[in-house]
């Protein structure tokens, strides 16, 4: 009985998924031609490839500089014995130490985001060149542009997204911090529940912002206006073509989310067998080799995965200013020229 109203309610969603599809038709066709597009651009711009390479070492050696001044940080207050535990000492901070510490993760926060979205403006801005440039003569650097325009015109618009991005995380690890002092004191199911719901909206808010600011560094590529204007155009594009940008982001959900699973599954598999198989290392199971080797390989994947999806995102963006000026120019991705014709 069980299973048969389970497959109802499976048969009716997946009923209800085909009449949303044909109703969405058009945004389908959009989306596919998106894809098509962003394949092109970075079979042409392989370059772009280098930027998130560059872009996690900078963080990598930035996350180590930072953990190096911290313990120096850390260290700054007195000793004092524990409770109970008089041979034991703890690091007591006096009322100024505190605030510097907050202001130290900020730093942390902000470098990281502010390298992330000089990463994600750049790749935007080279989709956007490349997009208008189809069918012109001469072709231009894309990658080179977008770095130009990043250093000369709008380092101030990633630093202040960034800055609203690292505000965020600041504030949810200063309230972990309290929350944990609070349920080592109060252990009500009450107090937990307000706690977790917090917590929960926190993260909510920060997932929020980060995904309205990269739809406005896409949007500063493509109009050249200022974060929060660009921010503000991001948000009322993205009310006013729901679907479009619903299954454009689909798609690249898909896309990322099987090509990562695929790619780290076969790595992994293909490091079983090698270790299996031969004695140049000598293992006592082939297992833990695989999965640390997969593991790795979904990262690796992920991000390249991710900085195509992000190229999706910004053609899409500049798919729909486009079909806003009514196509009127006539360089773009013969993708999208069966839907110049209908104007």
């Amino acid at each position: 009985m069980y299973l048969a109203i389970a497959a109802y309610v499976l048969w009716s969603l997946g009923g209800l998924m085909v009449l949303f599809m044909f109703c969405c038709c058009s945004a389908i066709k959009i989306g596919i031609a998106i894809m098509k597009a962003t394949a092109k651009f970075v079979a042409q711009n392989l370059r772009i490839y280098i930027l998130p390479l560059v872009s996690n070492i900078m963080i990598i050696a930035w996350c180590l500089l930072w953990f190096w001044g911290g313990l120096y940080l850390y260290t700054v207050g007195y000793a004092k014995p524990r409770p109970g535990l008089e041979f034991m000492t703890e690091i007591m901070w006096d009322e100024y130490t505190k605030p510097v510490i907050v202001y130290y993760i900020l730093g942390l926060f902000w470098v990281n985001a502010f390298l992330i979205g000089a990463t994600q403006f750049i790749i935007a801005a080279a989709a956007v060149i490349w997009y208008f440039d189809q069918g012109s003569d001469k072709k231009q650097d894309c990658v080179g542009t977008g770095m130009k325009w990043l250093f000369r015109y709008h380092l101030g618009t990633v630093a202040f997204g960034s800055m609203i991005i690292a505000i965020c995380q600041t504030i949810r690890v200063v309230f972990e911090y309290y929350r944990r002092k609070i349920q080592s004191v109060n252990k009500t199911k009450i107090v937990e529940a307000i706690l977790c719901m917090t917590s929960y909206c926190l993260w909510c808010l920060e997932k929020c912002i980060k995904f309205i600011t990269k739809n406005a560094y896409i949007q500063c590529a493509v109009t050249s206006e200022n974060f929060c204007t660009s921010a503000w155009n991001a948000f009322t594009l993205m009310i006013k073509h729901a679907a479009r940008f619903g299954w454009g982001n689909s798609i690249g959900f898909l896309l990322v989310f099987f090509g990562t699973c695929g790619i780290g599954s076969l790595t992994a598999f293909g490091c079983y067998i090698y270790v299996s198989q031969t004695t140049t290392f000598e293992v006592s199971s082939p297992i833990p080799p695989a999965i640390f080797v997969g593991f790795i390989a979904c990262y690796i994947a992920w991000i390249f995965l991710s900085v195509f999806s992000f190229a999706s995102d910004a053609l899409l963006q500049a798919f729909l200013l486009d079909e806003e000026l009514r196509f009127a120019g006539k360089n773009r991705p013969v993708e999208f020229a069966e839907f110049a014709e209908d104007f």
